[in-house]
């Protein structure tokens, strides 16, 4: 996948700007289920459908490599919040395709995004998500 809405290349760092989109597309896999057992968590019966964490996963991930195309060496992202809706179940061994884009950037170290997730049959998730650009070597520090 690429950035688009922009010119992509090595240097300079590109600017994050509102308009900027990314995408990534996945197979549901059994370790993204619902019903995944982790004996570290409460046990309890739950159905074999792609989980709501995995779908925010896959929302922040992607918003992650979106920021870090554009991040000069030695820089980050973390995230700073997560508002989203699971809107349809989708079983095991289904594609789900991830698109955001940059609703808003602060400072050019606060970004926002509007997230979506979809299956083949349509809209599963939707939300927004917030970043913050950080160091690396310093992953405590908001730049």
């Amino acid at each position: 996948p690429a950035v688009t809405g922009v010119q992509t290349c090595a240097l300079p760092i590109l600017e994050m700007k509102a308009g900027m989109k990314y995408e990534t597309e996945i197979v549901v896999n059994e370790g993204m289920l619902a019903n995944h057992n982790d004996p570290q968590l409460p046990a309890i019966e739950l159905p074999a459908v792609f989980s709501t964490p995995s779908m925010i996963n896959l929302m922040e991930l992607t918003c992650a490599k979106l920021m870090d195309n554009c991040l000069e060496e030695g820089k980050g992202s973390v995230g700073m919040s997560v508002e989203v809706k699971h809107l349809a179940s989708t079983p095991c061994g289904k594609k789900v395709r991830c698109e955001v884009e940059i609703t808003e950037v602060v400072n050019g170290k606060k970004v926002t995004f509007a997230v979506n997730a979809y299956d083949e049959n349509g809209l599963i998730g939707t939300g927004t998500h917030k970043r913050a650009v950080i160091n690396k070597a310093d992953r405590k520090s908001v730049v």
